[in-house]
């Protein structure tokens, strides 16, 4: 259990392979890695298999709520969920708000780039930028996980930019991540992850000290600033058809556009 300040108490949890129960004698925190590590014979070791962090605040009377979960991009875990995300080549963070206007429904797709570019013992150096800005309207699926797929089928016509392991990080769905991951349950239709994505999760409720709830937090407020800055009703320029089963119209927004809110 980990207590910071005023906050309500904060714990962590490590889903573990279970041959580590039977290889390693206890479990420790390497507060030099920031690691956590089998022990046996005294010794560290790199724990066994697939293993996923958890990351929740207490609630009196209530399950704890999970602000972050997430495999790390190369077996290893640490107790930081920053330092989960910053083994990945590329995080994006992806996040859908669906609102009524005027009787249709408009959901709005943002999602945000991090490229992890170097690092010394206090920093990590990142390049970032917005990724998109989506609008669709009547959405017949999932809004949040069409959006998921409007970002992946993006993103896959250029493999030369988003070479190695992508964390896609969202705030939705949270149940079935182990099963889209494992690529046991698609994720529209019968859309898998693709074989170098995993899914993360983020909640905006966290503290700003996880860069998952700052970066899903920033995509919630690109989308809530167009619905609050451009009249969507009446603005028809640049709405386009949309595919039939899955919504009616579609827009792209402007991603370069000097008035966008700065990441902070």
């Amino acid at each position: 259990m980990i207590k910071t300040g005023a906050r309500k108490p904060r714990s962590y949890t490590i889903h573990m392979d279970p041959r580590n129960y039977f290889e390693f004698e206890a479990l420790v925190m390497d507060f030099k890695t920031q690691k956590i590590m089998g022990l046996k014979h005294g010794r560290h070791h790199p724990l066994i298999g697939k293993s996923r962090l958890e990351f929740k605040r207490d609630r009196e009377y209530k399950e704890p709520k999970i602000l972050h979960a997430s495999n790390s991009a190369t077996g290893d875990v640490w107790f930081n969920t920053n330092e989960q995300l910053f083994s990945y080549d590329h995080l994006i963070a992806v996040d859908t708000n669906t609102n009524q206007v005027n009787g249709a429904s408009v959901s709005i797709t943002a999602a945000y780039h991090i490229i992890p570019r170097c690092r010394n013992s206090k920093n990590v150096f990142c390049h970032a930028r917005v990724l998109a800005l989506v609008e669709l309207w009547n959405v017949m699926v999932k809004p949040e996980n069409l959006g998921w797929w409007q970002i992946l089928q993006a993103i896959e016509k250029h493999p030369e930019e988003y070479s190695g392991k992508i964390g896609l990080i969202v705030d939705s769905d949270l149940g079935n991540h182990c099963a889209f991951n494992e690529r046991q349950t698609p994720i529209v239709a019968d859309y898998y992850l693709p074989d170098n994505v995993t899914i993360i999760y983020g909640s905006d409720k966290g503290g700003g000290e996880h860069l998952s709830t700052k970066a899903i937090k920033y995509c919630h407020d690109l989308a809530s600033d167009l619905y609050r800055n451009k009249n969507l009703i009446m603005n028809v320029k640049g709405l386009a058809l949309g595919l039939e089963g899955l919504y009616t119209h579609i827009r792209q927004w402007d991603v370069e556009s000097n008035d966008l809110r700065p990441f902070c």
